[in-house]
């Protein structure tokens, strides 16, 4: 008898829990069906197609096995590419991240006009990349160009930009710096409201200077706001196409972007280009979706290492409390 009570109080609650998760299941199907139509079967299509091979002219693929994988392996662009990219991460990353909480730090504090500043820094973000392209790449023109016209009254004159190797990746660079700066600086700025006004207060008066409240304070509270910049713009970086295209394209076809001497052309823009290119003996939709498995596969791996390094420098607010509660 003194067991029959507990088993009826948990019957109801039992069929409570299963109502609770029939109805959350219900709100969730449309996103689960999402992912799944849209992310899922093209997913899974698109790695059929990587063992096939198919110049969309043909009337259905044909299955070859490992061939564009092993091709993948020995291409010579591949590795040409992949480099261009890591370039790209190494000036428009970097400069992104570093520029835009400078830009944060200056503009955080309120005081008179600064939503003035931040707007006119955020405006760049809601533009094309097309269209922002197009026109910086009429800025760097090295004949006609305001910013060689600039330089030209200092006596200097201005480099070549878009049409020497050496510049034409750092000026992309800049260009995306300087688009998707408001874009980090809102960020960092609600980061860095975040932050207790009592903790750099309490560093002062302890002797610490500017910096070192910065590198000690501040810095490990937005570390949270960092870490997503980081994951999120180098995910962006590898799938770097419209700047290229726009900057480097003219006249021409999309074919032609990339130059001068492929030193901008990154991996989704050649990936672009095996698509479309019927010349090669394995070019097509199956040699594209091959390197873009290995795009995916990539971003993943940076993505896991990320994380697992995110371990040693990031810190959550109240994990510290949640440790010693757990301990006690």
């Amino acid at each position: 008898m003194g067991e029959t009570a507990p088993s009826s109080a948990q019957a109801p609650r039992s069929r409570a829990r299963r109502r609770e998760a029939g109805t959350a299941l219900l709100f969730l199907l449309p996103q689960i069906f999402g992912l799944v139509a849209f992310v899922g079967v093209p997913l899974g299509v698109s790695l059929y197609y990587s063992f096939t091979h198919w110049d969309l002219v043909a009337p259905e693929p044909t299955w070859i096995g490992l061939e564009n994988w092993t091709h993948l392996l020995e291409d010579e662009r591949v590795p040409k590419v992949l480099w261009n990219t890591i370039k790209f991460i190494f000036t428009g990353t970097l400069s992104f991240l570093l520029m835009s909480l400078v830009a944060a730090l200056l503009t955080y504090r309120p005081r008179r006009g600064v939503a003035f500043y931040r707007a006119l820094l955020f405006l760049p973000y809601v533009l094309s990349q097309i269209a922002v392209g197009i026109v910086w790449r009429w800025m760097f023109n090295t004949e006609s160009g305001p910013i060689n016209a600039a330089i030209e009254l200092f006596g200097v004159d201005g480099p070549q930009w878009l049409l020497d190797p050496a510049t034409a990746m750092p000026a992309i660079a800049l260009v995306t710096t300087w688009q998707g700066l408001g874009y980090g600086m809102t960020l960092y700025i609600a980061s860095l409201h975040g932050v207790p006004e009592a903790l750099p207060e309490a560093a002062k008066i302890d002797g610490a200077n500017a910096w070192q409240r910065f590198r000690h304070v501040m810095l490990p509270m937005i570390s949270p706001t960092v870490l997503f910049l980081v994951v999120t713009s180098l995910i962006g970086a590898l799938q770097l196409f419209d700047p290229v295209v726009a900057m480097t394209t003219s006249g021409g076809s999309i074919g032609m972007a990339g130059g001068p001497d492929d030193s901008t052309r990154t991996v989704v823009l050649y990936m672009y280009n095996q698509m479309f290119n019927y010349n090669e003996r394995l070019s097509g939709l199956g040699y594209a979706a091959a390197i873009a498995w290995v795009l995916a596969l990539l971003t993943f791996v940076l993505t896991l290492v990320q994380w697992a390094f995110s371990k040693r420098w990031v810190f959550y607010a109240g994990e510290g409390a949640a440790k010693k509660g757990g301990q006690g």
